[in-house]
């Protein structure tokens, strides 16, 4: 006799059918098939939208069992599997394959050819019912973020969670929204920020706020910059197609975010927050968390040692680096001890060296800001709102009113670009004058404040070494004081320093 397993899901639809209901109906079909049942795998509020489901993941690892003892599935109906075709196709192939039957209770009896059929149109109408959903609840979120309300999830770091009762009630319980308020960390969040907009290395800020979070985690504060302004924020990141891959790059451009105004207690004021989003738009950030990362590896260099025709040495067994080889040439490996411990050696004394000192001032000077037409911004703003004020009557009172609101939210788009690069403009004039008074002492307690493992991949762009081991640094213009951007970056290293390394015995 045949044995049958079940598989339930139910997912956060209110109106969805529970788990208890579709055992019972499950189990009636069962019997009238006389098919014992000898498995159960259920997945409680889950998203059919996805194959990443703890019970469905053991299903399907079962059923490429060959003894996992029953060869009939019994499920409700196809939605049930997956509310995408991509899934449900894939997942029946799987059973074919391994003699595995799929009865679905709410599905007719028919030929093969009109199951064919109708399992396809009804895998296509879960597919269109998940994307119509989707589509529902995002309105429904963008809604909240509308009206000064959460759009869902944790709260940042600093603050918690308000939970407000709109008035409204749902199944008997009052339909509640929330907000943000101030937390126990604000103080130590509100510090850091506040350092960071002023061009504080990461790691001397996070010491300074007795922050104990990780790079990483750090830089999501900031991109945060806006939340901590007080403002709520939504719709920065690209979607996830189908398959859970990022359609783009992970945040969209700034001016798609939409963007709530004075919606909770702010930490930082909007000129901090613009000025710690710019440092991270004009500054490759991934590259910045790898060469962190690096840093705390057991590999001083891995991420920053190359050779001068730009291949990398990269950690090997053995506690060593290896260089790839390459047309015409030979690679090799050489042990870490013997480069780590003379860079290193050389980073300490180029950091106590007043030449250094003072070419990391000049090179932070020559990043300032230069004499930038705040006035003739102002002045292109007034124009742009006088004339989005223009349109905006014309559309009400006129018969072409699609083409002179369009007009508006051109208008309305170059005047939020124009005041975000006026506040950054600002930003930079207060860093340029901070820059004025600048001094070797100044520089020398910013470098005694943070270890020198971790201010060693904020200032070292790149160790070169050569097979025949002959070394240098090239130091890179620190990106402190939120004046250095890459766009006038030089082309040649703030400093370079020779090294020489000596094999050990």
């Amino acid at each position: 006799m045949s044995n049958a397993a079940l598989y339930c899901r139910s997912s956060k639809d209110r109106s969805d059918v529970s788990i208890a209901a579709q055992k019972h109906e499950l189990t009636k079909l069962a019997q009238a098939r006389c098919l014992p049942i000898v498995a159960c795998y259920e997945d409680a509020v889950q998203s059919g939208s996805t194959d990443d489901r703890p019970a469905f993941q053991r299903l399907i690892a079962d059923v490429k069992n060959r003894g996992r003892g029953w060869s009939h599935l019994l499920v409700l109906d196809t939605s049930r599997v997956a509310r995408g075709r991509f899934i449900a196709q894939a997942f029946k192939r799987q059973c074919a394959k391994f003699g595995v039957t799929i009865l679905y209770s709410k599905m007719p009896e028919t030929d093969p050819i009109s199951t064919v059929i109708l399992e396809a149109v009804f895998e296509a109408i879960d597919e269109v019912h998940s994307l119509m959903s989707r589509e529902k609840g995002m309105a429904g979120m963008a809604e909240n973020v509308r009206q000064g309300f959460r759009a869902g999830g944790r709260a940042p770091v600093g603050y918690r969670l308000q939970y407000l009762s709109t008035g409204a009630m749902r199944d008997g319980k009052p339909v509640m929204k929330s907000k943000l308020e101030l937390g126990a960390e604000s103080g130590p969040v509100r510090d850091y920020l506040g350092a960071r907009a002023r061009g504080v290395p990461r790691g001397t800020a996070r010491q300074r706020a007795a922050l104990s979070m990780e790079l990483p985690s750090l830089i999501g504060v900031e991109w945060n910059a806006l939340t901590y302004a007080g403002h709520t924020v939504w719709n920065r990141h690209h979607e996830l197609d189908r398959h859970g891959n990022r359609t783009g790059r992970k945040r969209r451009p700034r001016e798609e975010w939409q963007i709530r105004r004075d919606t909770h207690p702010a930490l930082i004021s909007d000129s901090e927050a613009e000025a710690i989003l710019r440092a991270l738009e004009t500054s490759d950030v991934g590259a910045a968390v790898s060469r962190a990362r690096s840093s705390a590896s057991s590999y001083l260099l891995a991420g920053l040692l190359q050779a001068e025709d730009g291949r990398n040495w990269v950690g090997h067994a053995g506690h060593s680096y290896r260089i790839k080889a390459d047309a015409g040439r030979r690679g090799r490996c050489v042990r870490a001890d013997w480069v780590d411990g003379p860079v290193l050696a050389q980073f300490g004394a180029d950091l106590r060296s007043e030449l250094f000192l003072r070419r990391v001032i000049e090179g932070l000077k020559e990043g300032g800001a230069e004499e930038a037409p705040g006035v003739d911004l102002r002045a292109e703003i007034a124009r742009l709102t006088r004339e989005r004020k223009r349109a905006s009557q014309l559309a009400i009172a006129g018969d072409d009113g699609e083409v002179f609101w369009a007009l508006v939210q051109d208008r309305s788009r170059q005047i939020q670009a124009l005041e975000r690069e006026l506040v950054a403009l600002q930003a930079d004039e207060v860093a340029t004058a901070r820059l004025k008074n600048l001094t070797l002492d100044d520089v020398r307690e910013l470098f005694k404040a943070q270890p020198e493992r971790e201010l060693f991949p904020e200032m070292v762009s790149r160790v070169v070494l050569e097979p025949d081991l002959t070394c240098r640094i090239e130091y890179r213009k620190p990106q402190w004081l939120g004046v250095a951007s890459p766009k006038r970056r030089p082309a040649q290293p703030l400093h370079v320093s020779e090294v020489l390394i000596r094999r050990l015995a």
